[in-house]
């Protein structure tokens, strides 16, 4: 299972007394013995509740790699080779390690200040996901072995979603070093979906896609994931109490803050 990132004081104890069970991408075949069922990425939405709407792109990997590579827009591939010949790599980190996770946790909270728009990292959920050998991290590095982008997964046989990404944008260093960056995290998709088709995922999730007009940099990033081809598709999030400590509890939730129900933006600030 390898390392299990601690989490807040208030996720801690929400889940003492609450019951709670995550589930990604399907309705469990039979309801769970828990207070608190979550569903996330659904293909539809899941009845008698309200549920949070999510658009998102997806790539088939069941594609040929040509029919992939094909359905990129030209200037990515341009990159993604570019990045090739400057020695940019990509692997798995997986077992996560305590070594890897600080160092994962040291580059979320250097994107936090930088950006100060940046949600969440869900160290709690980080942790179900764990538990259930759902998670897996990705990295990109240069010649000389620093990380240039992460990427987390919620993994299953049949699909990759995007849990969160990180690349080493920085402000203060030259432009050459952050287009370096940009096409390294390119070439950091592009493999990790080749190397998840290999080993027979049939999905590769952007993990979410902005379909609004007015936040400039979320279109950005949106016009990022759609030159890698893919099709626009709908998931849905739902939270459903199955008993009625669950009921209460779900009541409660509007008065404890979004983060401490995520686990903390960092275990090394909420310990």
């Amino acid at each position: 299972m390898g390392f299990i990132p601690p989490t807040s004081f208030a996720w801690r104890v929400w889940r003492c007394l609450v019951r709670t069970q995550v589930a990604f991408f399907a309705t469990p075949a039979t309801p769970p013995a828990v207070d608190v069922l979550k569903l996330c990425d659904l293909p539809s939405p899941f009845p008698g509740v309200v549920n949070e709407y999510r658009p998102t792109i997806l790539i088939d990997l069941t594609e040929s790699e040509e029919t992939l590579l094909a359905g990129l827009v030209p200037n990515t591939r341009k990159v993604m080779r570019q990045a090739t010949r400057e020695g940019i790599t990509v692997q798995s980190v997986t077992p996560l390690t305590e070594e890897v996770w600080n160092a994962f946790l040291a580059a979320y909270w250097k994107l936090w200040h930088r950006k100060q728009k940046a949600g969440a990292l869900g160290i709690g959920q980080i942790r179900d996901l764990i538990a259930q050998d759902l998670f897996e991290l990705t990295v990109s590095r240069n010649p000389e072995g620093h990380i240039l982008s992460w990427h987390a997964y919620v993994r299953t046989p049949e699909r990759a979603r995007l849990h969160t990404t990180i690349s080493d944008i920085d402000p203060l260093r030259d432009t050459k070093w952050n287009n370096m960056v940009g096409r390294a995290h390119r070439l950091h998709h592009w493999q990790d979906m080749l190397r998840f088709k290999v080993e027979g995922t049939k999905t590769y999730d952007f993990g979410g896609v902005y379909r609004g007009t007015d936040d400039q940099e979320q279109m950005n990033i949106a016009r990022f994931k759609q030159a890698f081809g893919g099709h626009f598709a709908d998931t849905y999030d739902a939270v459903i109490p199955l008993t009625l400590k669950g009921r209460l509890a779900l009541s409660l939730v509007a008065h404890i803050s979004a983060e401490a129900r995520a686990g903390g933006r960092a275990a090394g600030a909420h310990a």
